[in-house]
């Protein structure tokens, strides 16, 4: 991919945290920057885990394939 493409991509990955929070933060009823952050801090921390979970259960199952 070019390097406009991995922008463009981060880019509505990006708009689509920011919604994702807006929403949350607006659904709880507080709306101050303090719940918005809260809230952007755990939705990225639930977007994280499963990458980096199943990241680290890719690079076991290569590591066991070179070993073969």
């Amino acid at each position: 991919m070019k390097k406009i493409e991995w922008l463009f991509a981060a880019f509505l990955i990006g708009m689509g945290l920011m919604c994702l929070t807006v929403s949350g933060t607006t659904m709880l009823g507080t709306e101050s920057i303090e719940s918005y952050i809260k809230t952007f801090l755990q939705l990225c921390l639930w977007m994280g885990l499963p990458i980096l979970i199943v990241g680290i259960a890719y690079l076991v199952i290569l590591k066991k394939r070179k070993d073969k």
